[in-house]
């Protein structure tokens, strides 16, 4: 039994990261199409947790920075404060 999984948990990570790949660039694709300023804010979010599931913490740390960015623009377009833990 033991020689028929042998090479199990190397298909497992590579199906894993195929995934998280996936994830990624869904993520990424629907921010690239979002043009209203709440929408990008999300997305961008969206797109930071991907990286996160994924465990990259460079593209993580990108991708919250311009979460906070984009939020910010869409707290002016909207006319509202964000609270200060929340401002870029």
């Amino acid at each position: 039994m033991g020689l028929i999984c042998a090479g199990c948990g190397q298909v497992a990570d590579a199906q894993g990261q195929l995934v998280e790949t996936w994830k990624i660039k869904e993520a990424i694709g629907a921010y690239e199409k979002a043009s209203a300023p709440l929408d990008r804010c999300v997305k961008a979010k969206l797109v930071a947790a991907a990286y996160t599931d994924a465990r990259d913490h460079a593209e993580t740390q990108a991708w919250e920075a311009r979460e906070h960015e984009d939020c910010g623009t869409a707290a002016t377009a909207l006319h509202v404060t964000l609270p200060a833990a929340a401002k870029p």
